[in-house]
């Protein structure tokens, strides 16, 4: 799920363009909570939370870009996207590293731009992924928020997602196993694909894997051994990492 702070002093446009974004989110199929702020200083202490703010440059408090500067002594990665009346703020913005710069009056059309760039940049990295639906329409989901693939037969695979929530794709697990293997992701079963970042423990007795959001997948009893050994690296990996 990604999060996206919104902060302008002005309420009305605050309700524009979270309107924007979850429009365009809801298209893409997307999960998104959208955070308000008409004080920009209180989302300062806030900012590890977001995947992507929008900062009005105007506010009477502190303006966008001041309110930059402070989040960039600490958070250097936050993907800031301006939003302003004045062109001539537009060379002083990206001094602090903007991601993208939004003049009003804003549209759907230029939020839509801003955040297909931002989803074209995160499918780069390797965050996202991008998953063709039954009906032939793509779905975008955060790599790390899917628990599971199982597969469903007639080239039909379930995604389970950390929330719950369950969509049908159009594909087969092996095909599934070449793109997301790279990312983590193992069988422990025939009919399962796991993101092993999701994995919060194995229930050797019993031979599931548990999932942190309280769900599980049966590990085959042949494949036991081989899924400790990864899950023991994995483990490892993720402790050195820190």
């Amino acid at each position: 799920m990604l999060r996206i702070g919104i902060a302008d002093d002005e309420k009305e446009a605050i309700e524009e363009l979270s309107g924007y974004v979850k429009e365009f989110m809801d298209k893409k199929g997307i999960d998104v909570i959208i955070d308000k702020y008409e004080d920009g200083t209180k989302l300062e202490g806030r900012s590890v939370l977001y995947d992507l703010v929008f900062l009005d440059i105007s506010m009477p408090e502190m303006s966008g870009i001041e309110l930059a500067q402070k989040i960039r002594l600490t958070n250097r990665k936050l993907k800031i996207v301006y939003v302003t009346n004045y062109k001539n703020y537009h060379r002083a913005a990206f001094t602090v590293h903007a991601y993208g710069y939004l003049e009003k009056p804003i549209s759907l059309e230029k939020v839509s731009e801003i955040l297909t760039d931002f989803f074209q940049e995160k499918r780069d990295e390797k965050h996202l992924a991008i998953l063709k639906l039954t009906d032939g329409t793509n779905y975008f989901a955060d790599i790390s928020y899917i628990c599971c693939f199982e597969y469903d037969g007639n080239r039909k695979v379930k995604v389970h997602m950390y929330n719950k929530k369950c969509i049908n794709i159009s594909t087969t697990l092996k095909a599934l196993e070449k793109e997301y293997g790279k990312y983590g992701f193992v069988s422990p079963y025939q009919s399962y694909l796991i993101n092993l970042a999701r994995v919060e423990h194995f229930d050797i007795r019993n031979k599931l894997l548990v999932f942190d959001n309280g769900t599980n997948v049966e590990v085959a009893e042949k494949k036991t051994r081989e899924i400790q050994a990864i899950l023991a690296e994995y483990f490892h990996k993720r402790l050195e990492d820190k």
